[in-house]
C-alpha cells in the first residue's frame, strides 16, 4: 500500500468524521438545549429554604465540617469498614486509619457538594428575575398581573419583550444590537415557544393598529418584507431600539396590545422573556446545582454499593 492510497483513505475518514460532527452539532443546536433550562425550572430548587442555608457553606463549612469534634462524631465504625474493605480483625490501628480516611473522603465530597449548592443558591438569589421568583408559571403571572396592568407598564413590557426577541433572533447580524454572544450560543438557547407566540401576537397587534390608523403618517410599509406581509423582526427592532419617531409608534402599539384580546398574551410573553433571560448566568446556576448534587451523591452511591456487596459476599 503506497503513501498516496493511505493519504486518500485518511482524507476520506477525516471528511466523514467532519460530516458526522457537523451533523451532530446541527442536531444539537436545533434542539435548543439551553432553552430547556429556563429560570422557572431552576426555581423549583432555588426557592428551597433548606438550600438557601448552603450559601454559608463556602465561608463556614470548612470550620464546621473539618472540626476535630465533628470528624470524630461522624467517624465511620471500624467494624463496618472492616467488612466493607475485607480487612483482618487483628489490624486495630489499620482499621482506625482506614475508617478515618473514609470519613474524611466523605466529608470532602460533602463540603464541596454543599459549596457548589451554595454558589448556585447565591447566583439564583442575585440574578433570577423577581417575576420568576414570585410566580411559578406564566398563568400564575397572568392571573395576578392582569389586575394591576396599565398602559405605561405595557409600554415597558413591550420594549423588554422586543429586546429579548432581537437577542434570540440568531439570524440577525446587525451591529447596532450590541449583541456579543456568538451565533451558535443564541441558536442553542433560542426559545421556540416564545418566538412563535411573539410572532403571532405582534402580527395581531400590528394588524389591529393598522386598522385603527389607516391614514397614519407612521408608514407601516417600512416594516413589511419584500413579500408584503409585516416582518416581525423589523417590528421587534423598532420596539426594542426606538428613536423619537419610533417611540410614538411603539407607544401606540403598546396601547393596542393593552386591549383584552391580547393583554394576557403580552403578559405571557413578558414572563417567558424573563424566564429565558441571562442565559450564561442561568447555565452557571444550573451547573452549580448539578455539580453539587452529583458530589453529594457519590458517597451515597459508594455506601450503597459497599453495603450490597457486603451482603452478597457474607450472605
Amino acid at each position: 500500500m503506497d503513501l498516496t492510497s493511505v493519504t486518500s483513505k485518511l482524507s476520506g475518514l477525516g471528511s466523514a468524521f467532519r460530516q458526522r460532527w457537523n451533523s451532530a452539532i446541527f442536531r444539537t443546536l436545533e434542539n435548543h438545549p439551553i432553552a430547556k433550562v429556563p429560570w422557572s425550572a431552576i426555581r423549583r430548587i432555588g426557592q428551597s429554604r433548606l438550600l438557601a442555608f448552603t450559601v454559608i457553606v463556602p465561608f463556614l463549612g470548612s470550620t464546621i465540617l473539618f472540626n476535630q469534634t465533628v470528624v470524630e462524631a461522624l467517624s465511620l465504625s471500624p467494624e463496618l469498614v472492616r467488612r466493607w474493605l475485607h480487612l483482618n480483625q487483628d489490624g486495630g490501628e489499620q482499621l482506625n486509619d482506614a475508617a478515618h480516611v473514609l470519613t474524611l473522603s466523605r466529608l470532602y465530597y460533602t463540603y464541596f457538594g454543599l459549596s457548589f449548592l451554595g454558589f448556585g443558591s447565591a447566583l439564583f438569589g442575585l440574578f433570577c428575575p423577581t417575576t420568576i421568583k414570585d410566580h411559578s408559571s406564566a398563568s400564575a403571572f397572568q392571573s395576578i398581573e392582569s389586575q394591576f396592568a396599565s398602559k405605561p407598564k405595557f409600554r415597558i413590557m413591550l420594549r423588554q419583550i422586543a429586546y429579548e426577541s432581537c437577542f434570540w433572533d440568531w439570524f440577525s447580524e446587525d451591529e447596532q444590537l450590541f449583541i456579543t454572544s456568538p451565533v451558535w450560543f443564541r441558536r442553542a438557547g433560542a426559545p421556540g415557544d416564545f418566538q412563535i407566540l411573539f410572532h403571532n401576537v405582534v402580527l395581531e397587534v400590528f394588524g389591529a393598529w393598522a386598522r385603527e390608523n389607516p391614514e397614519s403618517e407612521l408608514d407601516h410599509e417600512v416594516y413589511e418584507d419584500r413579500h408584503a406581509p409585516p416582518d416581525t423582526s423589523k417590528l421587534a427592532y423598532a420596539m426594542a431600539f426606538p428613536n423619537r419617531i419610533r417611540s410614538i409608534f411603539v407607544d401606540e402599539l403598546a396601547d393596542v396590545a393593552f386591549n383584552e384580546n391580547t393583554r394576557n398574551d403580552v403578559l405571557a410573553l413578558s414572563y417567558m422573556a424573563q424566564d429565558h433571560s441571562k442565559p450564561i448566568l442561568r447555565l452557571c446556576t444550573a451547573g452549580c446545582y448539578a455539580i453539587g448534587f452529583a458530589l453529594l451523591l457519590i458517597p451515597t452511591v459508594q455506601t450503597f454499593y459497599r453495603v450490597i456487596l457486603s451482603l452478597v459476599t457474607n450472605g
